[in-house]
């Protein structure tokens, strides 16, 4: 072990004793943050067991419950009932909880490989040391030279405590939160080791034991020493894990946690829902799998609860509220949620008459707590500190009345449960677990101690108070925690909690008995392993942006990322609702400096600000969260409604408040803001749903699994095509199809399964679907479309709309097209569920995207053909989905363009980049028909693609398309250079800077190229200055900051400056590309951006008549595919060579040498 332990028999506190690879660790961490990382990522393989204590039954092990409190209205204090033992009952169930024992087993199963990795990783880091020993001088950096680790106390000694402080005696929550704790955000801790011990007091009883763990301050390279005491001692970590403490270490840097003070949160990180964890108490497996899958499922008992909770609050926040404002509020819910209400089969006025009835008892409670101040509903609230979030229903203030003291005001989250108060004791315990929860978020959010909540019954009319104990919170804490590692082993594992058992069941088969067989029994073994790697990708890439998740949170850490410093643009007020059916409150916000643009989203002003740049750029309709600067509190998620370079507007569900503040327009304006793309917002869940609708036991689950796991061939119809079909006769008579195009719709009209359309860059298309579903609804075939982006699905519905095509578009109103979205039912005049029925009848096409099939628009419909566009671009999870509702399929797109973007690279490897067009394309190519006449490149821009990807299968539609050239009013250049690179007569032209100081520059994961930038810059103003327009001109590179580097340098706004991948799809007369990577001892850029030819065709197959590359001959050559390429240009006589002499006579230029 890198650290070892000095441990006597009998001692009660623990020291470490440093080895000279700690000394060394010590020593470099400051400058190494790697070796920290190594040491991290080695501790993580090690999951060594924990000693066991035995099976002896500790004091822990008794589950003791307690009577749900019940409070009348008229209470004067709020009271809870509590157990003789001070035990709570928020605990895992006993049916649940691991025998320790085997928990041992099961970690020593995995035991033997890990540890051989485990030594190699030490071996290696311990190498790393020996190398970077002598190099790094540690002047700053002292290292005790007695054998006991000496801690100091730094000045964030003080872990996050919690805010409140506990009475050991009484165990009541106290109102007084410590000055010293504001900082929501301090460090977690690496897991280094764990062991148990037995206190200096040992006895025979297990209680004596406790639990210690060395942790490792990953920012700062410091050591601490937690010990865990009483129930805690329960908790299972392992080496390896991520833990946030809350409370105090000593001067000795050791903290105790124990029944009586501190807590110990595991896996910080991830955030769980108040409602997952109370939900958990009772079934962790179901919790587990609801996290996992999203059900498309509609109930009306759960949509009723949640229309009446939108009255129930309307009702809080309205002055005086009365029975017709009640009444007329339930109509505009009603109309909120028709789809919904569509979706589950009823009809409004059998929902509107249960509304109605409970609005008197609201409107009772209402009165009768009308000294109940409401601050906000549906409060968002995030607390990384405890590794918790959840919407509280509504937070009030309310006043206590004591028979002894004056009126004590409190603030307190509001439960609201719209059927009777729960007769069984696991309903009671989860709803108050929710109330508990939401105490502790709101302590955190308005940073003072919140004691007590209310928990409100509309059927029963019941209220209950509902006070926090110190034990309750340690139970919940501690459910937490083993959910949250429930969650991360689903995601890592694929391993869930055990079931379990049902009455009258055995051990082995949790009383599911012949169940399981007759539900799975139609699964073979291939199907099996099937579903099993496929979920194993999805969690490979969920695990991804689990990483993703928390740079979300690290980013509000460091204020790095995201889009800062901005503030609410005065000018345009705070914004109001507009009617009671509005929901939406826009937000205009700009650069603090508003001389400034939004750096980070559009551009960056200067290279130096290329350091925070973005993996992404935020557009209209991105979820985001906002987010105050200074204190890193989260305030609220909205939705971009507009962007542009000078201002963002976000929509948000309501106004925007400062917890604990007044929030008036003077408040709110002098606040600095960031906006983070939400990253919680993922399609994993319906990426797992979708995979296990392909499993079910009905006919069309067992037709795709035939078609997609199964491999078998596709049928088609062998009918004479010269039959009275008035769809095939349609084809042959119209004359604008080429025959490429006609054999596709062809393939359409006669598959019985599906058909395969490879559509390569240029061939028309879109123009060839338009005909696809003419065709298709002169037979009235209903039709779904899809695709993967909200831009492919516009773009086919403009050019239908175009042709007189009636649609229904699914989405929400801010990702759809202007063009199209008075086809949104949103947009409609649509009063009532009949109105739906009505116009779905109607039409016989309806659109959404693939993540957008959950609508409830969707709910118990099925089409006759669905037809994907961008398939090739799709994952295989997610292209499941549209498929589950239609008999016949069509999948559009050419996999030798951008293949599923996949962040994760283990998932990448294993097959979660291929994607199903793909799979079936490779199968079967006798479903594939090729659309191969293009109508874009001229024909020198053509053969490059021909020669480097297609085998020169692409033609040229036309003569006037293969001989297109740019048109200049006159070509008059400053320079001879640039009349060479603008030569019309010179399709291709390749500029080489091997000549020119130009390599790229670094900055750590950052790569661009100032000089190239130049270049490109000078040679689009060159363009637009000889009258070519600035729409018509492309500029494209592989990397973000490169792209932000020629923003910056052409100081043209109109120019469309992007990533290859945001490319795909467009194209433009003239199309610039600057390749970026150029180094003296070229050996790496195989493995780069440049090396995947997928994006290398995109990059060669957007322009129509002038492809302007620029880049370094010499390190290209590196790259197989692009040696290629230098070859073609070379035969077309394209290569042109820049030197110093041709670039510095021009004035602007002279520059470039310092950008560097």
């Amino acid at each position: 072990q890198l650290v070892k332990q000095s441990q006597d028999e009998v001692v009660d506190e623990v020291t470490w004793k440093i080895s000279p690879v700690n000394e060394r660790l010590q020593a470099v961490s400051k400058y190494t943050p790697e070796v920290i990382k190594a040491l991290a990522a080695s501790s993580k393989i090690n999951l060594s067991p924990i000693r066991s204590s035995g099976n002896k039954e500790t004091c822990l092990d008794k589950v003791i419950t307690s009577p749900t409190p019940k409070v009348p209205l008229s209470f004067k204090r709020i009271s809870s009932a509590r157990d003789v033992s001070g035990q709570s009952p928020f605990r895992t169930p006993p049916s649940y909880r691991p025998d320790k024992v085997q928990r041992v087993k099961d970690i020593e199963r995995i035991r033997p490989c890990d540890n051989l990795l485990l030594r190699q990783n030490k071996k290696a880091l311990l190498e790393l040391l020996d190398q970077v020993e002598d190099a790094i001088a540690v002047d700053d950096v002292t290292v005790c030279n007695n054998n006991t680790y000496s801690f100091k106390v730094p000045q964030d000694l003080i872990a996050n405590e919690l805010p409140v402080k506990v009475n050991p005696t009484v165990e009541r929550t106290k109102s007084d939160i410590p000055k010293e704790v504001v900082d929501v955000f301090s460090s977690n801790y690496l897991v280094l080791e764990v062991s148990e011990l037995r206190s200096a007091d040992s006895s025979d009883a297990p209680c004596s034991s406790y639990k210690v763990l060395r942790l490792l301050n990953e920012q700062t390279g410091e050591e601490r020493a937690v010990n865990l005491h009483n129930e805690w001692f329960d908790s299972v970590i392992a080496p390896g894990d991520t833990v946030h403490i809350i409370g105090q270490f000593d001067l000795g840097g050791n903290c105790d946690i124990d029944h009586n003070k501190n807590f110990l949160i595991v896996h910080p990180d991830i955030l769980v829902s108040g409602t997952r964890v109370a939900a958990s108490l009772s079934c962790p497996r179901r919790t587990v799998l609801d996290e996992r899958l999203k059900n498309n499922d509609y109930s009306i008992i759960a949509l009723t609860g949640t229309l009446l909770h939108q009255i129930f609050q309307a009702g809080l926040t309205k002055e005086n509220p009365t029975v017709n404002f009640m009444e007329d509020y339930a109509e505009v819910v009603l109309q909120r949620n028709i789809e919904s209400l569509y979706a589950c089969g009823v009809n409004e006025n059998d929902v509107r008459k249960t509304l109605r009835d409970a609005i008197p008892r609201i409107l009772s409670w209402i009165k009768q707590f009308k000294n109940t101040k409401v601050i906000d509903i549906e409060e968002m609230a995030w607390a990384p500190k405890y590794g918790l979030k959840g919407m509280i229903d509504a937070s009030v203030r309310v006043k206590i009345q004591s028979q002894k003291d004056d009126p004590e005001e409190k603030i307190m989250p509001l439960e609201f449960k719209t059927g009777k108060a729960p007769y069984s004791q696991a309903s009671s315990v989860e709803h108050r677990a929710q109330v508990i929860l939401y105490t502790l978020l709101m302590s955190e959010r308005y940073q003072k101690a919140v004691d007590s909540g209310l928990l409100y019954y509309l059927r029963s009319d019941q209220t209950q108070g509902i006070v926090v104990q110190r034990s309750d919170l340690t139970g919940l804490i501690m459910r937490r925690n083993e959910l949250a590692s429930d969650l991360l082993k689903a995601l890592t594992l694929q391993q869930l909690p055990p079931m379990l058992q049902a009455h009258g069941g055995s051990t082995e088969s949790s009383g599911l008995g012949e169940a399981f067989d007759s539900l799975s029994n139609h699964m073979t073994s291939s199907h099996s392993k099937f579903l099993c790697r496929w979920d194993r990708l999805i969690d490979l890439e969920a695990k991804e942006t689990e990483l993703l998740k928390k740079g979300v949170l690290q980013s509000h850490r460091l204020n790095s990322g995201g889009l800062s410093s901005i503030v609410l643009d005065a000018s345009q007020g705070i914004p109001h609702q507009k009617s009671l059916n509005d929901n939406k409150f826009v937000y205009h916000f700009i650069q603090q400096d508003s001389s400034s643009s939004l750096s980070g989203v559009f551009d960056a002003s200067s290279s130096a600000s290329l350091k925070n740049d973005l993996d992404f750029t935020l557009r209209s309709g991105d979820h985001v969260i906002l987010s105050n600067q200074s204190s890193h509190q989260i305030i609220a998620k909205g939705v971009i409604s507009d962007i542009s370079p000078i201002h963002v507007s976000v929509s948000f569900s309501k106004r925007l408040r400062i917890p604990g503040s007044s929030s008036t327009a003077h408040d709110l304006s002098q606040q600095v803001w960031r906006i983070d793309k939400d990253e919680y917002v993922t399609s994993f869940a319906i990426m797992r749903f979708n995979l296990v609708q392909l499993f079910l036991q009905n006919d069309q689950s067992a037709h795709l699994r035939r078609m997609i796991v199964d491999l078998e061939a596709p049928r088609f119809d062998s009918g004479s095509l010269v039959s009275q079909d008035p769809a095939i006769s349609y084809v042959w008579s119209e004359k604008s199809l080429n025959d490429d195009q006609r054999g596709a719709i062809l393939k359409i009209l006669t598959a019985k399964d599906y058909a395969l359309i490879l559509g390569m860059p240029g061939t028309g298309k879109t123009s060839t679907l338009v005909h696809a579903v003419k065709a298709l609804l002169i037979r009235g075939t209903s039709i779904l479309l899809t695709a993967y982006t909200n831009s492919a699905v516009d773009n086919l519905l403009i050019k239908l709309k175009a042709q007189g095509i009636d649609f229904v578009r699914i989405g929400r109103h801010e990702v759809v097209n202007e063009e199209v979205r008075e086809h949104c039912l949103s947009a409609m005049n649509v009063q009532g569920v009949e109105d739906i029925k009505i116009r779905l009848e109607q039409v016989k096409v309806v659109a959404v995207t693939c993540l957008g099939i959950s609508s409830p628009l969707l709910a118990n419909t099925r089409f006759d053909v669905c037809i994907m566009d961008e398939a090739g671009q799709t994952t295989l999870p997610v292209s499941l989905g549209p498929l589950i509702f239609a008999s016949t399929f069509v999948l559009v797109g050419d996999h030798y363009q951008l293949p599923p973007l996949v962040q994760s690279a283990e998932a990448r490897e294993n097959g979660m980049g291929i994607s199903l067009f793909c799979r079936l394309s490779e199968a079967h190519p006798e479903a594939i028909s090729a659309l191969q006449s293009q109508y874009r490149m001229c024909q020198d821009i053509m053969d490059l693609s021909n020669a480097l990807i297609y085998g020169d299968r692409l033609r040229c539609g036309s003569f006037e398309v293969a001989n297109s050239k740019l048109e200049f009013s006159g070509l008059n250049c400053d320079l001879p250079w640039l009349e060479d690179v603008l030569n019309p007569r010179r399709p291709v032209i390749f500029i080489d800077t091997d000549k020119l100081p130009a390599l790229e520059a670094r900055d750590q994961k950052i790569v661009n190229n100032p000089i190239e930038a130049q270049i490109i810059a000078e040679v689009a103003k060159e363009l637009v200055k000889n009258g070519i327009g600035s729409e018509h001109i492309g500029i494209i590179t592989p990397y973000n900051s490169q792209a932000n580097l020629i923003r910056n340098a052409a100081s043209m706004t109109s120019l469309e400056i992007h990533t290859i991948d945001k490319y795909q799809g467009r194209d433009k007369d003239c199309i610039l590309v600057s390749f970026v990577r150029s180094t003296e001892n070229p050996t790496s850029c195989a493995a780069s951006l440049l090396g995947d030819w997928h994006r290398i065709n995109v990059a060669l197959t957007r322009a129509k008549k002038k492809l302007i590359m620029v880049g370094s001959r010499r390190t290209l050559l590196r790259v197989p595919l692009l040696k290629l390429l230098i070859k073609k240009v070379e035969e077309q006589s394209g290569i042109l060579t820049v030197t110093k002499k041709d670039i510095y006579r021009k004035s602007e230029l002279k520059r470039c040498s310092q950008m560097r």
